[in-house]
């Protein structure tokens, strides 16, 4: 028992450090792929947007002008004027549809009002976005979080709002959690079984030592028990005896029955005594053995 408790103490630990260690790396891994994303995000937003190209309708032209860096990236931008109506949208990308609905790109328009930097949900599919005045794509002005400080001297009140696809964050997320959960566990599993073993061969010398406890007390309580039995058995003889001899003497009035008979029903009772205590100390012996001193 003493053994499992230091096993469990261990991989108790174990497990403690090593979900410690792993959010150390997790974290950081984490926070880099979704800081390239938003750098992405803002090299996007920064390239010239032409309204006119996009209201037209970009598959009549053959392709966007947006400079496109991977493959996998899926892309969105919307062109609204001063009150909030959509002048021109443009999408591409893996995942993207082709073109997006007016609605659509309204709702997508009102949710990052909403949320403003933050990742947010539409369409079943994870977005971040960003958007700047009409015209600062010229010099790569980056806006975010609503701060227009930067572009005072914008050309225009309209404003484009660039959008990109992170689900692919997401299930990096969840791809490295599992990795994380899955290598943990095996760290785990394997210093668990590291720990019983040598625990096992450390604790080899004392499990020896009680095994030989052990062995003394079941042979010395059985050596004790032997010669206590037949001193428990001629006490009840002498007692026995003693009354009787008591008795006949009574009967007879044969010498003084009040000095020499109870001398050694005194001595018979001592001895009864001692023989009693011993046999309460084996029988502690015998319980300790249980009871894992």
């Amino acid at each position: 028992m003493f053994r499992r408790r230091i096993v469990v103490v261990s991989a108790v630990l174990v497990a403690l450090c090593t979900a410690a260690c792993m959010t150390l790396l997790a974290v950081p891994l984490i926070n880099a792929d979704m800081t390239m994303r938003r750098h992405t995000l803002e090299e996007f937003s920064n390239q010239p947007f032409d309204v006119e190209r996009a209201g037209a309708g970009i598959e009549a032209h053959g392709t966007s002008g947006l400079i496109v860096a991977g493959a996998d990236i899926s892309w969105c931008r919307v062109a609204v004027d001063e009150s909030d109506k959509m002048l021109a949208v443009e999408c591409g990308g893996a995942a993207a549809v082709d073109r997006l609905s007016e609605s659509g790109a309204t709702q997508l328009v009102r949710l990052r009002d909403e949320v403003g930097s933050q990742p947010f949900s539409f369409d079943g599919r994870r977005w971040i976005s960003l958007w700047q005045p009409l015209g600062a794509q010229d010099g790569a002005v980056t806006v975010s979080n609503g701060n227009v400080a930067a572009v005072e001297a914008a050309p225009t009140e309209m404003r484009v709002y660039t959008f990109l696809d992170v689900t692919a964050h997401d299930e990096y997320t969840a791809s490295l959690v599992i990795r994380c959960i899955g290598s943990g566990t095996a760290i785990v599993s394997c210093a668990t079984a590291v720990a019983a073993f040598a625990i096992t061969r450390a604790l080899r010398p004392v499990v020896e030592s009680r095994q030989r406890e052990r062995d003394f007390i079941l042979s010395a309580s059985h050596e004790f028990k032997t010669p206590l039995m037949a001193i428990t058995s001629a006490c009840d003889v002498l007692e026995a005896e003693t009354a009787f001899s008591s008795d006949v003497s009574g009967d007879l009035s044969i010498g003084d029955a009040s000095g020499g008979v109870s001398r050694p029903s005194r001595w018979i009772g001592v001895i009864r005594e001692a023989s009693d205590e011993m046999a309460h100390s084996i029988s502690d012996m015998l319980r300790s053995l249980d009871g894992g001193v």
